[in-house]
């Protein structure tokens, strides 16, 4: 049976649970499952369609259906409410949570794997891969790639891929990615990560001149902080992050690869005794 705690979409979980149920028992129908539950079979159809909601008062039924322990039916409940809401603000805290459920919320790669990190094409690459629908010719897919890359660094992207088995064969002469989401942790000091910062801080300036304003966002503020106040800060653009990352993940139609860069770093020494303790933006 399906874990709910591998989902980041209930209806997809429901959707497969139910597939899975059929195969236990035969007499397992969307009619079966209304009368357990008191939602109406067509609505139960839509639902697995992702083309409506389930009420929140279903969500017990389903629990005790499912045979959920208390962690995945609190779980169970977070997710409901995470893609329900279209609150942004409420959608980082909602995931936080599930993370803190699931307990591990993505891959977090050792040493050896840095190599991933020491060429933009691979990340780059590697996620053009997971919406291409047509995968049997790598370098017709690394084509699609802005800015361009050789034929030469293709081929030794999808060795390094292949080597640390971020993607494997689908079955049909093309390749899918095995993560949806890879990171280094936190704070790393590898050479490789430092040097895949820098050159994606590099394309984002080239980005100035090579896109429309209208495909990219590129801002900057300076403001005065309290250096105590600094880990509050990383905290809260690492929620941010995480955040858009889930956001983007609930996409059904995505078509395009994008880079998102964070920085922020000191513009003067630490000054003893400010005239002033009131934050200010300057710019």
């Amino acid at each position: 049976m399906p874990d709910v705690l591998d989902y980041l979409e209930y209806r997809e979980f429901l959707k497969d649970w139910f597939v899975e149920s059929k195969k236990d028992n035969r007499f397992t129908s969307y009619r079966y499952l209304g009368q357990k539950t008191g939602v109406d079979p067509a609505w139960l159809v839509r639902v697995f369609q992702k083309e409506g909601h389930l009420n929140e008062e279903a969500l017990p039924a389903f629990i005790r259906l499912c045979g959920f322990d208390d962690r995945r039916a609190e779980y169970f409940r977070v997710l409901y409410r995470f893609c329900k809401t279209k609150a942004k603000a409420s959608l980082s805290e909602l995931y936080c949570r599930l993370m803190e459920l699931r307990e591990m919320e993505a891959r977090v790669l050792t040493s050896p794997e840095f190599m991933y990190f020491g060429n933009w094409a691979c990340t780059a690459l590697r996620a053009l891969i997971g919406i291409s629908e047509n995968t049997s010719d790598l370098h017709a897919v690394a084509n699609h790639l802005n800015p361009p890359i050789s034929q030469n660094d293709a081929r030794n992207a999808l060795e390094v891929l292949k080597q640390l088995k971020l993607i494997e064969k689908d079955g049909h002469g093309g390749w899918n990615i095995t993560q949806q989401i890879v990171t280094t942790g936190g704070e790393v000091k590898s050479s490789a990560v430092r040097d895949f910062h820098r050159r994606t801080l590099e394309l984002a300036q080239e980005s100035l001149d090579r896109h429309p304003i209208a495909e990219r966002d590129v801002s900057s503020i300076v403001f005065t902080v309290d250096q105590a106040d600094i880990p509050e800060f990383k905290q809260r653009i690492e929620d941010f992050r995480r955040g858009l990352l889930q956001f983007a993940k609930k996409s059904e139609h995505a078509n395009r690869v994008y880079a998102l860069n964070v920085s922020m770093f000191p513009l003067s020494e630490v000054v003893e005794n400010p005239s002033s303790s009131d934050p200010k933006e300057v710019s």
